[in-house]
C-alpha cells in the first residue's frame, strides 16, 4: 500500500481504508458440521474467493461510485484490496495496471542486501500499479521516499495466498481466533495448505511473483511517447472509479 505523501494534496490508493468503514461482527460466522471450519449462517456470492477461502466482511463508505472518507493510512480495505489483486488491476486507480513484454508492474521497498536476481518469488500484498502512479507513488509514498524503492517487472504473478485470521473450535463451540505474534501474524497462508485454508478468515489476497526483472521506470517513462515532456493529472482523494467489489474485510498491509 501507499503510504501517506508528505504533500498538501495527497493520492489516496483506492484500496485505503477510509474513516466509518466497519469490520462485520462476525455475528453470522459459524462453524460447519463435523470440524469442517467456518462458514457464514447468510453466506452469499462474493464471500468466498476462487479457492474457497472465506473472507471478513467490511462496510464501504462511498458516494455513488466513488471512494470517500478520510483515508486510514495504515490500513487496506480487504474488499478493494482483493479486487485489485484479482484483476492486476492499479492500487491507486483502478484502471489497467502497467504490463510490458517484461509482465505487470509491482513496486518493493528497497532492500540493501537483495541482488536483482534475488526479487524471483517475492512474496507481495500489494497489488501492481500503471506506469503513472507508480511513479507518484516512489514521488509521494512516505516509506518508499524514506527506504527506497524498487520496481519489478513479474511475467507471472501467481496466485499464493492470504494473510488474515486463523480459526478454531472455541470452548462454547463458536469460532474462536487464534492470536499469533509479529512475523506470524503477517505470513501469508498458502492456498495449498488445505488443512487451514477452511479454517481461515481472508483479508489480503497475496501473488508470488515469478519471471522477475528489476526495471527503471524513469527509463519506462521516457520511452512512452504520450509521456515524454509531460505528465497527465494524477488522480487523488475521491477520483477513483471501481470495478465490482466484493463484500469482505479491514486488516493491515502486509508490505508495510
Amino acid at each position: 500500500m501507499i503510504s501517506r505523501p508528505d504533500t498538501a494534496s495527497p493520492l489516496v490508493p483506492y484500496i485505503t481504508a477510509r474513516h466509518g468503514e466497519q469490520g462485520d461482527t462476525l455475528s453470522n460466522l459459524s462453524l460447519r458440521p463435523n470440524g469442517k471450519g467456518l462458514f457464514y449462517l447468510d453466506e452469499g456470492l462474493g464471500d468466498r474467493d476462487e479457492r474457497g477461502v472465506l473472507w471478513a466482511r467490511c462496510s464501504q463508505s462511498r458516494y455513488g461510485n466513488e471512494v470517500v472518507g478520510r483515508p486510514r493510512w495504515r490500513d487496506v480495505h480487504p474488499s478493494r484490496q482483493r479486487e485489485c489483486m484479482e484483476a492486476l488491476r492499479c492500487q491507486v486507480c483502478v484502471q489497467q495496471s502497467s504490463r510490458t513484454a517484461l509482465g505487470y508492474l509491482f513496486l518493493a521497498t528497497y532492500r540493501t542486501e537483495m541482488p536483482a536476481h534475488g526479487w524471483e518469488g517475492h512474496l507481495t500484498a500489494q497489488p501492481p500499479l500503471c506506469l503513472e502512479h507508480a511513479q507518484a507513488a516512489v514521488e509521494q509514498c512516505g516509506h518508499l521516499v524514506r527506504d527506497g524503492a524498487v520496481a519489478l517487472r513479474a511475467k507471472v504473478p501467481r496466485l499464493h495466498g492470504v494473510i488474515g485470521t486463523l480459526y478454531r473450535t472455541g470452548p462454547d463451540g463458536r469460532p474462536e481466533s487464534i492470536e499469533l505474534d509479529g512475523e506470524s501474524a503477517r505470513t501469508p497462508l498458502p492456498y495449498k495448505e488445505r488443512r487451514f485454508t477452511p479454517w481461515f478468515l481472508a483479508s489480503q489476497l497475496v501473488r508470488e511473483l515469478r519471471q522477475v526483472t528489476v526495471v527503471d521506470l524513469d527509463e519506462e517513462a521516457d520511452r512512452r511517447p504520450e509521456a515524454r515532456g509531460r505528465r497527465g493529472p494524477l488522480r487523488t482523494s475521491g477520483s477513483n472509479q471501481p470495478t465490482q467489489t466484493h463484500t469482505t474485510a479491514l486488516a493491515v498491509s502486509g508490505d508495510g
